[in-house]
């Protein structure tokens, strides 16, 4: 157990003068004079989807919202969310884009970013699928990145049966999403799955296993935002523990499994950065991981690919769920709604 990762006190004196005073607020308000208690994953779990709620603005009712599932790559079930745009019908294609939701790998489910799929579904009048991946330390790791790449297959190869367009299809997510459609856009590529755009919030990049101390990484951010209130170093270093402790205690099963997870530890090792498509990074400026994924895009744009960047300062790593309070949520949710529609050729009904 770890004590102190959950950073529920006032804001640490080497971030105060960082954040937007509209979050100091919100977060003093809300959050800051919570205890700190010790991790407990299973009701960490169960509040996680509403953890935020404090800040979040109404949402648009979405008229179709249908549960459906797949056999992924190992024949276990998993199960998609399907929305739709009001007043289209069932068979209509519609271009499609696709969620993988945040949460570190051990958290979330398809309640996580729902309220932020409503305003994508309603402002860029698309199809979108969430997908449900498995979770660590219960499902080892790259079993949900793997999910969401046979999801996306998924909805490619029954574009028909779903009502999809297979020719617009985008792929997008926040945090630990944010790292899956980065390395699923570059699965599909290799796979001959056309992607129109992928757009990462957030994204999770680095590989901090060996990292002991903030002061380790060779991203600034890292040291500026060790203290950072909602996504701290510790609570960073006990994510990245959940999902390498769920690899096999045998040395001989968990050498394999090394293997097979290759580039997906850090992505940016990742073999072939040329013939991407178009990406979109979104980062924070309070973040610990916000330079990783700077660098991300800038390794994207070095290989010749089209890459839209945006760093929005003054807020923490979650802070496109709070759109009811900072204006920095709220243009993070039309930008990207509009990259979708532009990708998609929707534009004229933004």
């Amino acid at each position: 157990m770890i004590v102190g990762h959950e950073a529920l006190n006032p804001i640490h004196p080497t971030m105060v003068d960082k954040m937007d005073p509209a979050f100091t607020k919100l977060y003093n308000e809300h959050v800051a004079y919570t205890p700190n208690k010790p991790i407990d994953l299973p009701v960490l779990r169960k509040n996680y989807s509403k953890i935020y709620s404090y800040g979040t603005a109404p949402v648009p009712t979405i008229n179709y919202i249908k549960d459906i599932s797949f056999p992924s790559f190992d024949g276990k079930k998993v199960i998609l969310r399907v929305y739709r745009p009001n007043g289209s019908t069932e068979d209509e294609k519609l271009p499609v884009h696709i969620d993988f939701h945040g949460g570190g790998w051990g958290l979330g489910d398809l309640e996580t970013e729902s309220h932020i799929l409503k305003h994508y579904v309603n402002l860029a009048k698309v199809a979108v699928v969430d997908v449900e991946y498995r979770l660590v330390p219960e499902y080892p790791y790259p079993t949900g990145l793997l999910d969401c790449f046979e999801a996306t297959k998924f909805v490619h190869d029954n574009a028909k049966t779903l009502g999809i367009d297979a020719t617009k299809i985008s792929i997008g997510g926040v945090s630990a999403g944010g790292n899956i459609c980065l390395a699923v856009s570059h699965l599909c590529r290799d796979a001959a799955i056309k992607i129109n755009l992928c757009v990462a919030g957030t994204p999770q990049v680095d590989d901090i296993e060996f990292y002991d101390t903030a002061a380790d990484s060779p991203y600034k951010s890292v040291q500026e935002c060790e203290f950072a209130p909602t996504l701290n170093w510790t609570r960073l270093k006990w994510f990245d523990k959940l999902k390498w402790e769920s690899l096999s205690n045998s040395p001989e099963e968990k050498s394999a499994q090394l293997e097979k997870i290759g580039w997906f530890k850090s992505i940016m090792t990742a073999p072939d950065f040329n013939n991407l498509p178009k990406t979109v990074v979104f980062t924070a400026g309070c973040d610990p991981m916000r330079d990783e994924g700077e660098a991300y895009a800038q390794k994207l744009i070095a290989h010749g690919n089209e890459v839209v960047f945006k760093r929005f300062e003054g807020v923490p790593h979650p802070f496109m769920h709070m759109d009811k309070d900072l204006w920095q949520a709220k243009e993070f949710i039309r930008l990207t709604a509009w990259e979708i529609a532009v990708a998609h050729g929707t534009v004229n009904v933004f």
